[in-house]
């Protein structure tokens, strides 16, 4: 009896085991929503546009980076170089991708300033002023809606006046039937632990923005240690703080496709085509980093090599890999889709694997 019941016990083991085997391989993600790229057009603009030209299929919402507030604070807005292309535009829209161009805070002396940007927020007038010019631009040149990307305010100083501004653009534009989006600093739970993500009321933003994306990258940046610039187990936290206060269906995750090169303190950072012509120079073996040391999820491509100079470097950096591993994650939370950082000399085997998660349905039938 004993050895009948332990025999019954192991056939019904293995025939669980089967099952589970099964429904794994045959219960897909869901396939990814959309596809948002931002496209710089005063630097490095003419590898941009060749990603555009190349990949735009897979692109369902293109954001170029052609606006700056006026550093002054008025509120008014300055055109970066190559902004208004009307020609880019009507492609766009020929094959029925959304045009959101993005606005920054961001000069090239200061980097992104947060002095403008709270003049405006805080004066009443100066406020419905840049409301106005925001509209009045999406109307003139047949954009879909703006993007806005102020980072690095000043904390709870400028929070509510930020939540009012976003709040009141969010209302002139759909008004005029247009979408909102806004970009925001990645955080795990309010109200963040530096003025930058402190400054945004993600609930509040969250209500009024169509768009909500998060910039979930740079958990290594410039000047800190080497390291992942978005380890998947930090962007499941951000993620999963997201989908707690902010519609899913609004959040589209930050989705990096650079990398930066670390040496002496400080990095400068580059494309995957320039880490490939690094590994290339030096001989570098690029290596894969599955967990941090404390048994979470990474999923990054690095590598090491030493310069003429003798100076050691640490590169981290996005491929087809890594982009394969966050699209799964985003899946996995059925978000709104992801915004891409940025298209110009990127791997160009990303493309494929964002048409499959695109696709992922018909690839179950």
């Amino acid at each position: 009896m004993i050895r009948r019941a332990l025999l019954y016990v192991a056939l019904f083991v293995c025939l669980l085991s089967l099952v589970l085997v099964y429904l794994e391989q045959s219960i897909a993600p869901p396939p990814l929503n959309r596809v948002a790229a931002w496209l710089p057009s005063s630097w490095d603009g003419a590898r941009a546009r060749a990603s555009w030209e190349a990949n735009r299929a897979h692109i369902q919402e293109l954001s170029p980076v052609w606006y700056q507030l006026a550093p002054g604070g008025d509120g008014s807005i300055l055109p970066y170089a190559g902004a208004r292309d009307s020609g880019l535009v009507e492609e766009a829209h020929a094959q029925s991708t959304l045009v959101i161009p993005l606005i920054n805070n961001c000069y090239s002396n200061a980097g992104f300033d947060p002095a403008p940007a709270s003049a405006m927020l805080h004066d009443p007038a100066r406020r419905a002023a840049h409301v106005n010019t925001l509209v009045n631009e999406t109307l003139t040149y047949n954009y879909d809606g703006i993007d806005v990307d102020y980072e690095s305010l000043n904390g709870s100083a400028d929070r509510d006046a930020f939540s009012l501004f976003v709040e009141e653009l969010a209302a002139a534009l759909h008004a005029q039937g247009k979408l909102l989006s806004v970009t925001v600093h990645p955080k795990t739970g309010e109200p963040g632990f530096w003025d930058g993500p402190q400054a945004q009321d993600w609930a509040r933003i969250g209500a009024a923005a169509d768009r909500f994306r998060i910039m979930t990258y740079g958990y290594h940046w410039g000047t800190s240690e080497p390291g992942p610039i978005a380890p998947i187990w930090w962007m499941e936290d951000v993620i999963g703080f997201a989908a707690s206060v902010v519609p899913p269906n609004r959040v589209y995750v930050g989705i990096h496709f650079y990398g930066h090169d670390w040496s002496g303190g400080s990095s400068s950072s580059l494309t995957w085509e320039s880490a490939q012509a690094l590994i290339t120079a030096h001989g570098a073996t690029p290596q894969w980093k599955t967990a941090s040391g404390w048994g979470r999820a990474v999923s990054e491509s690095w590598f090491t090599y030493t310069d003429d100079a003798g100076r050691a470097h640490e590169v981290w950096y996005a491929d087809e890999t890594s982009i394969s591993a966050r699209l799964r994650l985003v899946q996995q939370y059925g978000l709104g889709g992801i915004a891409v950082w940025r298209l110009g000399g990127e791997d160009p085997a990303n493309w494929s694997t964002i048409e499959a998660a695109l696709h992922s349905d018909d690839q179950q039938e």
